[in-house]
């Protein structure tokens, strides 16, 4: 009996090694769908997987973001060890384009109230942001209108490559919800006309499975549900009492998540470009090129993470060099302002997205293009007056100071500048005491001139 008991007791042990009761494990989305969501939603799965929780559970509160983030997003899950429920939290929140996507491949889609879904139009970035498959006109009265959906949509390859994205984006949610019984034309009418649904309009329409109010309130609804997964095993969640383990992000992910905000890295390439630009307008000051370069290298890595646009990065390149031209050529001021103007149109036009989070805000793109004028514009001022201010030290700063003869020029003697005996040399004999000027200096010799003659040309007379 002793050994029978030892035997259950084992394989008890072997059948649930490192934890006694049901786990669920939670990661949350709260920002555009990019490669760092990718890793860390890859890493969270992971987790889960090595210990063996009974349901991942991925929090979405999102606006989007990018195609190749989600597929891999959404592959992830689909070969997913542990079932996974997707669910639009908190109230007010949204999946939307992207997040929509990845809604309706988890085992289970659920939904908080006040949120919700849809608006998955996919959008083709070429030099801009053109929507996938709208016809740019109507057909005309009467014209035969036999052509394929592709071509309504605009002429030569551009309509075709449109056609083919939008075909893909179709095909890619058709397979999901197929897999995961969804409604197909609902899901299809996303993608189609940017259709949205609210929480009950999604559960109404058969794109998800719950609302739920809260995350506990959910894990109680889900415990006893059978959830098939992909290899056709079936797993029935015990959920109700399940403590929740929240994956957080790790530091790098969090610094990187916060690079790829395109506002901070804009405004990391700004604060970054004014540095640079008072290292060259003040040559010698070392800190400011220093901190500056490391911004703008900050900057570029988090754009490297977002679809740019060339020519908002050439608009960008193109107002920074005229800042810089600014100091170097006297344009009173135009270049400047015409720096200022590239600058803002090239941060509007800069992100490839039509998604307003993904894309750097127009109040901020312009505020910063004019605060970057105006600092410019005054270090050049500063500038220019330090190179029109007379020379006041080192013998330069001699001339134009006016003096007293202390022995005879008969022509060259002493005289008496600014408080200092110098040797000076004169045109023609003068007088001890006689008023002078100093016009020039050879060596350390002065040459003067009576004060009563006129001043050189280009000499500032000075008391």
């Amino acid at each position: 009996m002793r050994t029978a008991g030892f035997a259950i007791l084992w394989m008890a042990v072997i059948a649930a090694p490192g934890r006694a009761e049901a786990v669920v494990h939670k990661a949350v989305v709260d920002a555009p769908i990019n490669a760092i969501q990718v890793e860390y939603v890859a890493r969270a799965l992971d987790q889960a997987e090595r210990e063996r929780s009974d349901l991942f559970l991925l929090v979405l509160n999102t606006p989007g973001g990018l195609a190749d983030s989600m597929e891999q997003i959404i592959s992830r899950i689909l070969v997913s060890r542990v079932p996974v429920c997707a669910y639009v939290f908190p109230p007010g929140g949204r999946a939307a384009s992207a997040g929509f996507f990845i809604l309706v491949s988890a085992d289970v889609a659920a939904m908080a109230p006040g949120t919700r879904t849809g608006a998955a139009h996919p959008i083709l970035s070429i030099g801009g942001v053109l929507p996938v498959g709208e016809p740019s006109s109507e057909p005309e009265k009467g014209s035969r209108d036999d052509k394929p959906e592709g071509a309504k949509s605009g002429g030569g390859q551009a309509s075709v490559l449109l056609e083919k994205v939008r075909q893909d984006a179709q095909a890619f949610l058709r397979a999901i919800t197929e897999r995961r019984g969804r409604n197909q034309q609902a899901a299809e009418l996303a993608v189609t006309e940017s259709r949205s649904y609210s929480d009950q309009e999604a559960m109404d329409q058969g794109l998800i499975d719950l609302v739920a109010a809260s995350e506990v309130d959910l894990l109680v609804r889900l415990d006893g549900r059978e959830v098939t997964m992909l290899d056709g095993e079936v797993r029935v969640l015990s959920t109700a009492a399940a403590p929740i383990v929240t994956v957080e992000k790790t530091f790098r992910e969090k610094a990187l998540e916060a690079l790829t905000n395109p506002n901070v890295a804009f405004l990391l390439a700004v604060v970054g470009a004014i540095l640079l630009y008072v290292e060259i307008t003040h040559a010698g000051m070392v800190l400011p090129g220093v901190v500056g370069g490391i911004l703008l290298l900050l900057a570029v890595m988090g754009f490297s993470f977002l679809p740019i646009n060339a020519t908002g990065v050439l608009l960008i390149l193109t107002g920074l060099g005229l800042f810089v031209a600014e100091v170097f050529v006297q344009g009173f001021g135009i270049l400047g302002v015409a720096g200022a103007v590239c600058l803002a149109l090239g941060a509007i036009m800069l992100v490839d997205l039509p998604e307003r989070e993904l894309s750097v805000d127009p109040f901020l793109a312009v505020g910063a293009a004019v605060a970057l004028g105006v600092i410019s514009i005054f270090l050049m001022s500063l500038a220019l007056k330090a190179l029109r201010r007379r020379t006041v030290t080192g013998l330069e700063g001699l001339v134009g100071l006016q003096g007293q003869v202390v022995t005879p020029l008969e022509p060259s003697g002493k005289v008496l500048i600014h408080g200092e005996y110098w040797k000076a040399a004169a045109s023609r004999p003068l007088p001890k005491g006689a008023r002078v000027r100093c016009v020039g200096v050879d060596g350390l010799v002065l040459r003067v001139e009576p004060e009563d003659s006129t001043p050189p040309a280009g000499v500032t007379q000075t008391s």
